[in-house]
């Protein structure tokens, strides 16, 4: 997105806010401030901070109450001694003090920390009319007039024998066109260059269009309009082309160039959209070929093909809509497109397409897109599947986790990291737009921002029983006595001096009792950490919905002790995922529940903490389900977005931003319970994916 400043002396903002206010900093990754909607420099905790790091990195904190924290420590110390058992009765005192000290409570909400952040750029291409679009508007389209022309159904020129004048012509009335019968012909240009020239096979595509007793053929060489505008309207109707024609004829200069015309882009769509098939190899007759019999001589990837095939050749095993779609835009993309050969350095072609191969594929959808010179294969895709909406693709892909892990920042994900096909996956977002960049803008997202510079102080509630309540109450009950017991034996002391003078010397009940006191309440002060700590125990029943980060690796007890404090007994505060990311792994026979294993932990602690190619190691805490998550990204991901759902489970994106350009880079997709959605506010228009 492109920010343009009205006073070129001033410094170029940054980035702008939601209220279009720019904000002027470093290059340094950013974050928007949940509480303010501003945007700060991101700070990390980390479990061996880097002072190198693009973004500010500091050991790992709690802020859990620091009673709790000191008592947590007492108690070890006390169960568990250790060198530093000597600092004991320093830190008791210290933890004395604080239970002294006021504090506030942390406060109770019932969401995550919302996303304040919103898409403020202009979309390149829109879904709706309704939006202005770049595009439409560099090309000035009128799309009324374009779904008039090129929804016709038929070519606009063909090439016609004229017996009068015993020559061919090229024919462009309307009249004649429609009702011609015609020969829709296939070659590969590479062939048709290295055998001869264009010349040559013009008057082979003439001899046997005669041969066959037909008198008009389409050959694109020769019906394709050379103006920009006009061939992108050629380039919408093709698969027209090929549809209407009373059979199509595949050109070739010997046997052994089927390999060469198979591997060719257009080549699989002519040949599957047709209603009849021939073929002319060198100079022998032109033979008829069926669907099936092409396949074992020209497709080089037949076995992943095979569905296709015989959904087109046979009519047998049909195929779903959506999964055919995908098939068909997989076989396309593995052959060969000119295009890329032909591309200046401008980024503009020679007469050809950058996205060649999604106006290919566009012939088998039912809605098709204007072709334009300058898109990507990106752009040209997030339209076409935007215009086919019945089917969502753009959508579901979104939620999915590529395989490829280069790929990750781009929104189109070929395979899936938990093995789920695209129909598996339910969308809660829908696709609007595409940015310039090549991002989709979504709308309908539930978000939530990731804490990352501490743990913060949580409200929580456990399972409420007498024994925590008095637990809970003790050491204060424990400092009254203690007061209590101290003035009982000073006012005995008082007593005993005004009566020694006329009595004898001993010790009084007040002293005496006050003295039992006293031991008493300083033995409860020893154990009141203890009592502290087990008060703060038991299973989490309820807590603030938190989504805390760390770069690097900790276990689910360091977690809970830097959410809660410290606690005594075996109660899991915060459990180790199933399912929820690629380095999850659950416990199975040894286990009766559905849960995951602590071998997880122990594999992620023993990976490398950077990899080229995935990036870092990071740990997700959630506090609503109380799970933790293992993951790698090349940056912390900041806001948590809810896009699907897909067997059982909620497909949550974690993305970056990239404040500079309005948008967000996808960093990993983890599956979270679905119904932590519930927690998450609805955001803004959001533009995630596009160029890294």
């Amino acid at each position: 997105m492109n920010f343009v400043s009205t006073n070129t002396d001033r410094k170029q903002p940054q980035c702008y806010s939601s209220q279009l206010k720019p904000f002027y900093h470093g290059t340094t990754s950013r974050y928007t401030s949940p509480s303010s909607g501003k945007c700060k420099r991101l700070t990390v905790q980390s479990v061996n901070p880097n002072l190198t790091s693009d973004w500010n990195e500091n050991d790992v904190r709690s802020n859990a109450p620091l009673s709790t924290q000191l008592a947590g420590r007492l108690t070890r110390m006390m169960l568990n001694p250790s060198s530093d058992t000597f600092l004991w009765l320093f830190i008791w005192l210290f933890y004395i003090i604080t239970l002294l000290s006021p504090s506030r409570a942390p406060v109770f909400a019932h969401y995550y920390k919302p996303y304040l952040m919103r898409f403020v750029g202009q979309l390149w291409a829109a879904r709706s009319p309704r939006e202005y679009s770049l595009r439409a508007q560099a090309a000035a389209e009128d799309d009324r007039h374009v779904r008039r022309v090129t929804h016709a159904l038929y070519p606009r020129f063909l090439v016609v024998y004229d017996e009068d004048r015993r020559g061919w012509t090229r024919v462009n009335v309307e009249a004649v066109v429609r009702r011609k019968p015609y020969v829709a012909i296939t070659y590969c240009y590479d062939d048709v260059i290295h055998s001869g020239s264009t010349e040559v096979l013009i008057e082979r595509v003439r001899n046997a269009t005669l041969e066959q007793g037909f008198d008009a053929y389409w050959l694109d060489l020769e019906c394709l309009f050379e103006d920009p505008i006009q061939k992108a309207q050629d380039l919408y109707r093709m698969s027209d082309v090929y549809r209407l024609a009373s059979f199509t004829l595949i050109i070739l200069t010997d046997e052994s160039a089927w390999p060469a015309w198979g591997g060719r882009v257009w080549t699989l769509p002519e040949a599957l959209l047709s209603r009849e098939l021939r073929y002319k190899a060198g100079n022998n007759a032109v033979t008829p070929i069926s669907l099936i019999q092409i396949a074992s001589l020209a497709y080089s990837h037949h076995d992943e093909e095979s569905h296709i095939i015989n959904s087109y050749g046979l009519g047998k095993d049909p195929l779903e809509r959506l999964e055919r779609n995908l098939q068909l835009k997989e076989a396309i993309w593995r052959r060969q497109s000119s295009s890329s050969q032909l591309t200046s350095t401008e980024g503009s072609s020679k007469g050809r397409y950058r996205a060649e191969k999604v106006y290919a594929l566009m012939g088998f959808f039912e809605h098709r897109i204007l072709p334009n010179a300058e898109e990507t294969e990106l752009q040209a895709l997030a339209r076409l599947f935007m215009a086919n909406d019945n089917d969502r693709i753009a959508d579901r892909m979104i939620s999915m986790f590529p395989r490829d892990k280069r790929g990750i920042n781009q929104w189109y994900t070929k395979e899936d990291e938990y093995g789920a096909k695209l129909w598996d996956i339910e969308p809660t977002v829908q696709v609007i737009g595409i940015t310039s960049n090549g991002s989709l803008v979504l709308d309908g997202c539930r978000a939530a921002m990731i804490r990352w510079k501490n743990f913060p102080s949580i409200a929580f509630a456990t399972r409420r029983s007498i024994r925590r309540l008095l637990a809970h109450a003790l050491p204060y009950a424990t400092l009254i006595l203690f007061v209590i017991s101290c003035s009982i034996i000073s006012i005995g002391n008082q007593t005993a001096s005004i009566s020694a003078y006329g009595s004898s010397s001993g010790t009084s009940p007040l002293v005496a009792g006050g003295g039992v006191l006293l031991a008493f309440s300083l033995i409860l002060l020893i154990l009141a950490p203890v009592f502290t700590t087990y008060a703060h125990s038991g299973r989490v029943v309820l807590a603030r919905p938190w989504l805390i980060g760390v770069k690097g690796v900790i276990s689910a007890q360091e977690a809970s002790d830097h959410l809660y404090g410290s606690q005594i007994g075996d109660s899991r505060r915060t459990l180790y995922t199933p399912s929820g990311s690629p380095l999850a792994r659950p416990r199975e026979g040894d286990s009766k529940f559905r849960e995951g294993h602590v071998s997880q932990y122990n594999e992620a602690l023993a990976a490398p903490q950077f990899d080229p190619i995935e990036g870092h190691m990071f740990t997700l805490v959630d506090t609503i389900s109380g799970s933790i998550y293992y993951f790698r990204a090349h940056r912390p991901p900041t806001v948590c977005l809810f896009t699907g759902s897909e067997g059982g489970q909620g497909r949550f994106v974690m993305a970056s931003e990239e404040c500079s350009s309005n948008e967000l880079r996808r960093e990993t997709v983890l599956r979270m319970p679905s119904y932590i959605s519930a927690y998450m506010h609805t955001c803004d228009w959001v533009a995630l994916g596009g160029k890294p």
